[in-house]
């Protein structure tokens, strides 16, 4: 873990802004071979290089909270705190009773924490690691999983907020709540994608990040993450046809309680295997060109 703070936190020389050190280039330019050559260099060993990406997160992690008090927590306390006020309020604004509403609203909310702040953060995931690219070569995909990591550890730090709500409020597990597992798996999967898929073209277009962050803005007042569905009455087309709802609710209703409806877990699936074979060919494709955009 020190060697990757040190890495990450050494002084950029003219020559390590400018290029790539020369042994970083001829690893890249060296004859690369078939497609599934590179497919296995940048993203089956991205995958079985874990044990970096996971103490890259970790660091990350202490780094941003470093002297902190309360450390990872203070995004758990916040995060308490804007669900509280913003259930007491919203739950009047929709005529909704704050008992189901406040379960609904911080089961909802924590998934969409995750899932927007790994899609804001993976604009940045190549640029964030570019001294560690420019002189070690590690697949790609290496940096995609550590901010995935990353996020997905403070989620657990805000999913914490779910334990006292359903004890307050009473919402009881039950079997359908196991379906909590392999609904995060599938959202964690798509998630990848998408943070490959921006990853890449962000680094080639520096528009991307804002663009995405807007984009996220929107989404989350788009998406019933703070209204609920039942609020539309009949026009539930909207929800419907937002992939975001339906990421969602693979997570949010078995924590509520509820088997998530056939319809998210295909769209879910779906959203998976399409996604992933982009993703996957976007980054074969480019993999020799990632590093002179940076």
């Amino acid at each position: 873990m020190n060697m990757l703070s040190d890495i990450q936190d050494m002084p950029a020389s003219p020559a390590m802004v400018i290029s790539p050190t020369a042994d970083t280039l001829q690893s890249r330019l060296k004859p690369i071979g078939s497609v599934s050559r590179i497919f296995s260099d940048e993203i089956l060993s991205g995958f079985r290089a874990w044990p970096i990406w996971t103490v890259m997160a970790w660091d990350d992690i202490r780094q941003r909270y470093r002297r902190s008090l309360l450390g990872p927590f203070w995004i758990t306390l916040s995060m308490g705190i804007f669900i509280l006020l913003l259930g007491v309020i919203y739950s009047r604004l929709f005529h909704s009773d704050i008992r189901f509403y406040i379960p609904y609203l911080s089961a909802g909310f924590t998934v969409w924490g995750f899932i927007s702040q790994t899609t804001n953060e993976s604009s940045m995931a190549f640029s964030e690691g570019q001294r560690i690219i420019k002189q070690i070569k590690l697949p790609y995909l290496t940096y995609v999983l550590r901010v995935v990591w990353r996020n997905f550890i403070v989620f657990l730090h805000t999913v914490v907020i779910f334990i006292p709500v359903a004890i307050i409020f009473r919402v009881t597990p039950n079997f359908a709540t196991l379906l909590v597992v392999p609904g995060l798996l599938l959202v964690c999967v798509n998630v990848t994608w998408a943070a490959t898929i921006l990853a890449v073209l962000s680094t080639r277009y520096r528009d991307m990040p804002p663009i995405v962050a807007t984009v996220v803005q929107i989404m989350m007042f788009a998406s019933p993450i703070m209204w609920p569905v039942s609020s539309l009455g009949d026009d539930t087309m909207v929800a419907e046809l937002n992939p975001i709802y339906h990421l969602i609710q693979l997570v949010r209703a078995p924590m509520l309680g509820t088997v998530p409806e056939l319809l998210s877990w295909l769209i879910g699936g779906g959203m998976a295997v399409v996604g992933c074979s982009i993703a996957a060919a976007l980054l074969v494709s480019k993999a020799r060109r990632i590093v002179f955009w940076l």
